[in-house]
C-alpha cells in the first residue's frame, strides 16, 4: 500500500465519522438533564441542576474547555460528544486490526454507529466521554500503556459514576503483577476531580446533596427495582433496552429483518466456534447489568444500557471476524446503520416536546403554562416569565391568585396532577424510540 493510500485509509473513516456525527446532531437537548448540562458551563451549581447530581465534574470541565473554543454551549456540548465518537472509532479500529484492516472498520462502525451510541455521540451527556475513556482503557491495557489505562478509567468515574460497576471490572482486565500499581494511579486520577468538587461544594454539603439525590432516584423518580419490583417485567425493560434500542430490533420491516438476521449470524458463529472468551467478557459485564437492572431507570432511559450495548456488538463483530462469516454479517451491519439514520432523523426533524412547548408559546404570547421538567427548555428563552413550575392544579390556583394581571389563557402541561378534566388543546409529541419517557405531552386548558 502506497503512502498516500495509507494516509486516506487512516484519516479518511476517522473524518468521515466526525461529519456525519455533526451533521445528525440536533440544535436542542433532548432532556432537561442536558439543559443543566448547559447551565453548569456558565456557573456549577448542583442544588439548580447545573448539573444533576452526582455532579459529573470530568464532563463539566470538557464543556468549559470546548466553551472557550466553540464560544457557544450547545454547540461547545456537541463538540465534546462529537470528539467522543471520534475517539471510540478510532480506539476500536486500532484494537480490530489484528483481525483485518476491513474488518476493523467495519466493527468500529459498528460500535459507534447502533442506534443507542449515535444517539449519545450526537447528544447532550455524559454517555459519550465517559464510553471514550472506556474506549480509550481498553486501548491502552491492549497495548500495554497501564498508565494511561488508570488514568483514563479514574477519570472516567468523573465523567459517569454510574458506570462504577463496570470502570472498576477494568483492572481484572491487567496482568496480576500490575493491578496493585494501576489501582494506584486510577485512585491519583479520581482525586484529580474528587478533591476540586469537594472545595467547590463542600464536603458537607455534597454529602447532603447526594443523600437527598440517591433518596429520590431510588424511590421516587428514579425508576428503580424499589419502586417498580416486578423481576420479570424489568428484565423484559432490559431487553428492550438492549436490543430494541440498543440493536434497532422493532416491528417494523428493517428491524423485524435486522433481528432474522442478528439469530442467523448468532446461530452461525455458534456453529463455527467464534465465541472466545464471550464468557469472560460476560462475567466482567455481569456487575454492571445487574447494577442497572436493580437501580436503574429501565422503562424511561435506555441510555443506561448502552456500555453494555457496544461491548456486545464488539464482541459480536469479533465474533464474526473469527468464525469467517463477515459476508454474512455485513448486511446485518446494513440494516443496523439504516436504523440508526431512522432514529437519527427523527431526533434531527421532532423537537423534545418541551422544545415544542417554545415554539407553541412563541405562537400564542397571550398564553402563560404551568408544568414540570418540560418548561425547562423556556429558561433559556426570553419568555421565562411564562412558563411556570407546578405539581398539582391547586398549586396553580395559588399561583393565578398572586399574579396582577391573569393572562389570556391558562395552560398545564401533563405532568399536572388533577387536571384530566380540561381540555386537551395541543399534543406535543415525539416518536417512542427516541423518547421512551414521553412519547406526547398534552397542553391542556384551565380557562
Amino acid at each position: 500500500m502506497s503512502t498516500a493510500r495509507k494516509i486516506a485509509w487512516g484519516f479518511g473513516p476517522p473524518l468521515v465519522v466526525a461529519a456525519l456525527l455533526a451533521w445528525c446532531a440536533p440544535p436542542w437537548p433532548d432532556d432537561w438533564d442536558g439543559l443543566g448540562f448547559l447551565a453548569s458551563i456558565e456557573h456549577f451549581d448542583m442544588d439548580k441542576f447545573a448539573p444533576h447530581p452526582p455532579g459529573y465534574p470530568v464532563y463539566v470541565a470538557l464543556l468549559r474547555l470546548a466553551s472557550v473554543v466553540l464560544r457557544d454551549p450547545m454547540r461547545a456540548a456537541i463538540g465534546v460528544s462529537v470528539a467522543s465518537g471520534l475517539a471510540v472509532f478510532v480506539c476500536a479500529r486500532s484494537v480490530a486490526v489484528p483481525l483485518g484492516e476491513i474488518t476493523a472498520v467495519l466493527i468500529a462502525a459498528a460500535v459507534i454507529g447502533n442506534p443507542l451510541a449515535w444517539r449519545a455521540f450526537t447528544a447532550v451527556g455524559s454517555e459519550a466521554p465517559a464510553l471514550a475513556l472506556l474506549a480509550i482503557a481498553y486501548w491502552a491495557i491492549q497495548t500495554d500503556r497501564l498508565a494511561v489505562a488508570a488514568i483514563a478509567t479514574g477519570l472516567a468515574l468523573g465523567v459517569r459514576l454510574s458506570w462504577a460497576p463496570l470502570v472498576l471490572v477494568f483492572p481484572m482486565l491487567l496482568p496480576t503483577r500490575t493491578r496493585t500499581r494501576a489501582i494506584s494511579i486510577m485512585t491519583l486520577s479520581v482525586l484529580l476531580w474528587l478533591v476540586p468538587l469537594l472545595a467547590i461544594v463542600g464536603p458537607s454539603r455534597l454529602i447532603r446533596i447526594y443523600g437527598v439525590h440517591f433518596a429520590g432516584h431510588a424511590q421516587r423518580w428514579g425508576g428503580t427495582a424499589l419502586g417498580d419490583p416486578r423481576p420479570f417485567g424489568r428484565l423484559a425493560l432490559l431487553g428492550r433496552d438492549l436490543f430494541v434500542d440498543g440493536f434497532g430490533v422493532d416491528s417494523d420491516f428493517v428491524g423485524v429483518a435486522l433481528a432474522v438476521m442478528l439469530v442467523i449470524v448468532t446461530v452461525m458463529i455458534a456453529q463455527r466456534g467464534g465465541r472466545q472468551q464471550v464468557g469472560v467478557i460476560a462475567a466482567l459485564c455481569a456487575p454492571y447489568a445487574l447494577w442497572i437492572l436493580i437501580g436503574q431507570n429501565l422503562r424511561e432511559q435506555p441510555r443506561h444500557a448502552l456500555p453494555l450495548v457496544v461491548i456486545a456488538i464488539a464482541v459480536f463483530g469479533a465474533c464474526a471476524a473469527r468464525a469467517r462469516i463477515l459476508r454474512l454479517a455485513i448486511p446485518l451491519l446494513g440494516l443496523m446503520l439504516t436504523r440508526t439514520a431512522m432514529d437519527a432523523y427523527d431526533r434531527r426533524t421532532t423537537p423534545p416536546a418541551g422544545e415544542q412547548l417554545v415554539s407553541f408559546l412563541r405562537s400564542h404570547p397571550g398564553d402563560v403554562v404551568f408544568g414540570g421538567a418540560s418548561i425547562r427548555f423556556v429558561s433559556r428563552t426570553d419568555m421565562t416569565a411564562r412558563a411556570l413550575p407546578a405539581e398539582t392544579r391547586g398549586d396553580v390556583e395559588i399561583a393565578l391568585t398572586r399574579m396582577d394581571h391573569l393572562p389570556e389563557r391558562v395552560l398545564v402541561t401533563s405532568e399536572i396532577s388533577e387536571t384530566d378534566s380540561a381540555p386537551v388543546i395541543a399534543e406535543l409529541c415525539r416518536p417512542p424510540r427516541i423518547d421512551r419517557k414521553r412519547a406526547c405531552l398534552q397542553l391542556r386548558a384551565l380557562q
